[in-house]
Order: C-alpha cells, then sequence, then structure tokens
C-alpha cells in the first residue's frame, strides 16, 4: 500500500492557523458583546466575519445590527468598547500580540433586501405581461 501525502506549503498551513484563528476570535469577539458589554447600543450588533492580516498585526471585524439605533452610532459605540474586546482576548491567550481593531459595517443584508426587492419587482413584471 503506498501512502500519499498531500503537501500544502508554507504559505498555506500559516493560512489555514490565521483562518482557525479568526474563527475563535469571532467567537470570542460575539461572547463578549453578547454577555460582557452593557452598551444599550451594541444589544443587536452581529459579529459577521473576522479578517486577520498575514502577520496579525492588523484584524478587520465586520458587523450588522437590526436595532433602530444609527450605523454610526452603534459603529462609535463598538469602537468605544474595542480596549475592553482587546483586553478579553489578551486574558483568552489567544495571541502573543493583539493586533489593531478596525470594525466596519457590513452591509451585505441591506444588498440582499435590494436584491429581494428587485427579484420581486421582475416577478410582479412577469406575471402582469403573462396575464
Amino acid at each position: 500500500m503506498v501512502a500519499t501525502y498531500f503537501y500544502l506549503g508554507r504559505n498555506n498551513m500559516a493560512r489555514i492557523r490565521i483562518q482557525r484563528l479568526e474563527k475563535e476570535l469571532m467567537k470570542l469577539i460575539s461572547n463578549t458583546l453578547l454577555f460582557k458589554i452593557r452598551d444599550k447600543n451594541l444589544q443587536s450588533v452581529t459579529i459577521t466575519a473576522v479578517r486577520l492580516t498575514n502577520d496579525m498585526s492588523l484584524m478587520k471585524v465586520y458587523f450588522t445590527h437590526l436595532g433602530k439605533e444609527s450605523d454610526k452610532k452603534v459603529l462609535s459605540a463598538i469602537n468605544r468598547s474595542s480596549g475592553f474586546i482587546k483586553k478579553q482576548i489578551a486574558e483568552a491567550k489567544m495571541m502573543r500580540r493583539i493586533p489593531e481593531i478596525i470594525f466596519q459595517y457590513d452591509d451585505i443584508a441591506d444588498k440582499a433586501h435590494k436584491l429581494e426587492d428587485i427579484f420581486a419587482k421582475i416577478h410582479e413584471e412577469e406575471e402582469q405581461e403573462n396575464d
């Protein structure tokens, strides 16, 4: 029996480690926002993705929210909590150096709603043409 090995290479192995770390950071940040931060503006915030640079010096955290608060209000509240989030990452001992955090609103839900509206209009027009 011949054993075959699939060599991923050094860069791919590092990327897999980073992806695993991104998932763990996403869980940690979500739990921190949900259970440890008591800001009313952050009650409806959902973390959608976490992206680390290859050198792990910068972390982008994408979020969305369902509340009535404006995007700017939520963004300022989440930026105010970044120090506490960094502290939680440090206490979890996931990384030697804590990256700089950039929060960015994820507008994918808004784009999805716009597409749904467009498809609904197309469907209505097709029904009117068939009648």
